[in-house]
């Protein structure tokens, strides 16, 4: 995965969207299940593609900051959006009993994911440019 930016925005969201519904579609037809509200749940699945991808991209606003409150904070804004959306399809149409468990734990995977290829990704590029500069200060001398 890319560092996110305003440029590969939309490409990631898209990517990230084609993974997360494929791996729903392959899980719900080796178990046989059979969606009832499949419209809606892809829909949901995009406005949280989006939504994860726009709060990893925030990352470059915080850098200043250490990475494990970052993480704490991307994940609590993520879960914040979560119950609000819950709380919201609950006041439109009744859900199951266990519905906002079943959304946290649908949003949770495909975060704790994304966030491990995009950190991996931040630190890979971080190590490069580091072993640049180091060549560079190595040819001055």
């Amino acid at each position: 995965m890319k560092l996110i930016n305003r440029k590969n925005f939309i490409s990631i969201v898209c990517i990230s969207f084609t993974l997360i519904v494929c791996g729903k579609l392959l899980l719900e037809k080796s178990m046989g299940f059979i969606d009832a509200h499949y419209t809606e749940n892809i829909f949901a699945c995009l406005f949280f593609s989006i939504i994860i991808t726009a709060i990893l991209a925030l990352h470059f606003y915080l850098q200043r900051f250490p990475l494990i409150p970052v993480l704490i904070a991307q994940y609590l804004s993520v879960i914040g959006v979560t119950v609000g959306f819950v709380k919201i399809a609950d006041m439109i149409e009744k859900t199951s009993t266990n519905g906002m468990w079943q959304m946290l734990l649908s949003v949770t995977i495909p975060f704790v994911v994304s966030a491990i290829v995009y950190y991996i990704a931040y630190f890979r590029q971080i190590k490069k440019a580091n072993d640049i500069i180091a060549g560079l200060n190595q040819n001055q001398l």
